[in-house]
């Protein structure tokens, strides 16, 4: 199979390109996290019950998977940047579409379209963005950018109940319209359409057995069990907890959200100096150790260093996890490689919880996260014995 060639970049054309993809991300992620918290409490209001409420956020991720290899691939062939303002711009009407919804059946729908909105930015964006990065410095580079999205999801929610608490739910989706639409502009003047230079068109089976793509296949597949079991559980069994209210558990999930970007800056700078596998399996081996101690925790500062040991984790194994995705993308296109372990992570996103939901109901919540942790910590010996032998 012959390689993908990386473009001969100046500097000044690759800053642009890194920065132009930043802020359209960064400002795309403010407007998805703006809305998520809410939408349950939206959907309420028409009437939607639990299974409805599951309904409206896997037709998202259902549409993910399904879109993101297709899209994945395309971009590959005819380029990125027309995908990427595709859906953004998809994402600034689908916002406004959201206030005309009339029932949980509209909303279910709209989520699916944004679902496949989504599948045409951040894992195209990533793809551009592994097209450019420097050989040697690609677990940085990537990294760096990633921030991007998990900044956005950060702030997004809090603005969200802001604008919520002041005004009213359609200023939610307007605002949601408005920072999708600035996304948009900035991508359509700065960002330049620089194509890859496809040489093959890999099949869909060579580019699911890729040996390269295996690792962060499985990481994406665990990643959801366990940033699922955190963000969803957390919240139900610090309920229990008297000593925490409901604005220490935001900044519990908050904690953990933010040290991961700090982090991963860190570790991105050394991720060519060590065996990515050892730094993977490090990574997730204090996800493993941080979910499985949080059930027998008590107090805010007893959570707030689960969630430190938890975002550290994350900080650790994603920049290998992104150098590896670009290795593989050299030989069967970046997008191909990023809409395929984007699309693992999608899987997990609706499985996850369903396991999770099911071993909660069976044996306790206690036991959400110990399952989390063991399967973690089976990962982790699973990439060291990858990182000891690559074959």
């Amino acid at each position: 199979m012959m390689p993908f060639p990386q473009p001969p970049l100046d500097q000044s054309t690759r800053n642009r390109i890194f920065y132009s993809l930043y802020g359209a991300v960064f400002s795309a992620m403010i407007g998805v996290g703006i809305v998520i918290p809410l939408l349950p409490r939206y959907a309420v209001t028409m009437g939607a019950t639990g299974i409805w409420i599951g309904m409206i956020f896997s037709a998202f991720a259902l549409s993910r998977v399904i879109f993101l290899p297709v899209f994945g691939r395309l971009s590959d062939g005819y380029g990125r940047k027309r995908l990427i303002l595709a859906g953004l711009f998809s994402y600034s009407v689908i916002s406004v579409s959201y206030m005309l919804a009339g029932s949980v059946y509209e909303i279910t729908a709209l989520r699916f379209f944004h679902g496949m909105a989504s599948a045409m930015i951040l894992p195209i964006a990533i793809a551009y963005i592994n097209d450019i990065a420097p050989a040697g410095r690609e677990g940085a580079f990537i990294s760096s950018f990633v921030s991007s999205s998990y900044l956005g999801l950060s702030l997004g929610p809090l603005l969200g109940g802001v604008i919520l608490e002041f005004f009213s739910m359609n200023a939610v989706f307007v605002s949601m319209a408005i920072f999708s639409l600035l996304a948009f502009v900035t991508g359509f003047f700065y960002l330049p359409d620089l194509s890859p230079g496809q040489v093959v068109k890999p099949s869909f089976r060579e580019i699911v057995i890729h040996k390269t793509l295996r690792g962060p296949i499985l990481y994406q597949l665990m990643y959801a069990l366990a940033n699922g079991t955190f963000m969803v559980f957390l919240p139900i069994l610090a309920v229990g907890d008297p000593s925490i209210s409901s604005s220490q558990t935001g900044l519990i999930i908050l904690v953990s959200t933010l040290s991961t970007p700090v982090f991963q800056y860190f570790f991105s700078r050394v991720t060519e100096n060590f065996g990515r596998y050892h730094l993977i399996a490090s990574g997730v081996g204090m996800i493993g150790i941080s979910l499985l101690i949080i059930p027998v925790l008590h107090g805010l500062v007893a959570y707030l260093s689960a969630a430190l040991l938890l975002g550290i984790g994350r900080g650790i194994s994603l920049p290998a996890m992104y150098a590896l995705v670009t290795d593989a993308g050299r030989e069967i296109g970046q997008g191909s490689a990023s809409g395929m372990v984007n699309m693992s992570l999608a899987v997990g996103l609706i499985v996850a919880p369903l396991v999770s939901g099911a071993v909660m109901d069976l044996l306790g919540i206690g036991m959400v996260f110990f399952l989390s942790g063991l399967v973690s910590l089976l990962c982790t010996a699973l990439f060291i014995r990858r990182a000891e032998d690559p074959s």
